[in-house]
């Protein structure tokens, strides 16, 4: 069996950018209205979701906020009144509640991410695109009285429709849970940026689920994840070999520790292992994550195993309500036994939140790849509104 690695929509743009154009070529005065357009864009009413940052800054699970126990997806009651009470600079009066929940057992929900993006690469190459960055349905029925739920997680945009999630779930009396079906593994940090290096190089990421069966175990200060996943994202079903899991994550005062480990164990096996942690301290958020990956080749191929080093650090800075600065610094090394090989990545993102879920975002992104590689050494400067509710 084969780790499945399926790169998210946002790399295969960073990483096949489309009509590239010479900056001397560029038109000015299609190149002036692209500027305006990016304007019109930043001031469009959309709405947007909490991140694991929000989760350690309130020292909460989050399950807290989402219907899927390991974070993303489906807002719970307090989710939705947190987007629209608390997290925002001016809370609106309509009740989100009673948008999103069409019966005391049915709730539906939806999420929407637009983007505009100014690219330019070593080479002189500029880019200029707007696109549906993401677009997904949400919906969970509650049946009376028994501790089942159905959950659907469903994109619709960019291209054709995808199932990202559909599985039932059991909550126990003591909160722990099983659930089966189509699943997001548990594993690491959920942060939105399926871009991200932690996210990519592992495959772990919104673009990646799996059909799998999973065991949670919820006590006060914490959860472990226990999990079994046929490990190829559906694209075969060897019942000799497995994907298997376990996350193990707690909260302190003011800390979160976690750390994950993965066994695809296949003809081509993968192991994956990190470490995670995030802190709160006074207005600034900490987030890191540590990731080693082990790619050993199948029986009898002369290839030599392939040792892989990710990490994250961010910090958010959040003084005041409706505004959020984050920092990230990545660092991807895809083979440790090759030297002068590594990527870095770096972003500044100011978050603003006028309104009851509505946030606008503006991005630069400064990647840098080995200089054998100048289409991969780029500067991306982008406006992001995203919708919830």
């Amino acid at each position: 069996m084969k780790f499945h690695y399926k790169p998210s929509t946002q790399q295969l743009r960073d990483e096949n950018s489309l009509a590239k154009t010479s900056a001397d070529t560029i038109d000015t005065v299609n190149f002036n209205v692209f500027q305006w357009s990016l304007l019109l864009l930043f001031f469009i009413t959309t709405w947007a979701e909490a991140e694991p940052y929000l989760a350690i800054k309130n020292n909460m699970k989050c399950a807290v906020c989402h219907v899927n126990p390991n974070g993303g997806g489906l807002r719970t009651e307090f989710g939705r009144i947190y987007g629209q009470n608390i997290l925002p600079k001016q809370s609106s009066s309509y009740d989100s509640n009673q948008l999103a929940k069409i019966t005391q057992f049915l709730s539906v929900g939806a999420d929407a991410r637009f983007n505009a993006r100014l690219q330019r690469d070593d080479d002189g190459n500029n880019s200029q695109s707007f696109e549906i960055a993401s677009s997904q349905l949400y919906l969970n029925v509650k049946l009376p009285d028994t501790g089942l739920s159905f959950y659907v997680d469903q994109q619709i945009a960019p291209g054709s429709a995808i199932n990202r999630e559909a599985f039932v779930m059991y909550q126990f009396a003591n909160q722990d849970y099983l659930r089966a079906g189509k699943i997001f593994l548990p594993y690491g940090l959920r942060i939105e940026d399926d871009s991200a290096f932690i996210r990519q190089a592992t495959g772990m990421n919104f673009d990646n689920s799996d059909n799998g069966v999973e065991y949670g175990f919820n006590y006060a200060s914490g959860t472990v994840n226990l999990v079994i996943a046929n490990g190829t994202s559906q694209a075969s079903n060897n019942d000799d070999s497995f994907l298997y899991g376990i996350r193990v994550e707690h909260l302190f005062s003011n800390l979160r520790l976690g750390a994950s480990a993965v066994l695809n164990d296949g003809d081509q096996q993968s192991q994956l292992f990190n470490i995670y942690a995030g802190s709160q301290l006074g207005d600034f958020t900490f987030l890191a994550e540590v990731d080693l990956l082990r790619l050993i080749p199948a029986n009898g191929d002369t290839k030599q195993d392939v040792e892989q080093l990710i990490s994250l650090a961010e910090v958010n800075y959040q003084w005041t309500a409706g505004w959020n600065l984050k920092l990230t610094a990545e660092y991807l090394d895809s083979d440790r036994d090759i030297a002068e090989n590594e990527q870095t990545r770096f972003s500044f993102i100011a978050e603003y939140t006028p309104f009851s879920n509505i946030q606008l975002r503006l991005g630069l992104r400064l990647k840098q790849d080995i200089p054998q590689k100048p289409q991969q050494n780029y500067d991306v400067i982008f406006l992001q509104s995203h919708f919830y509710f």
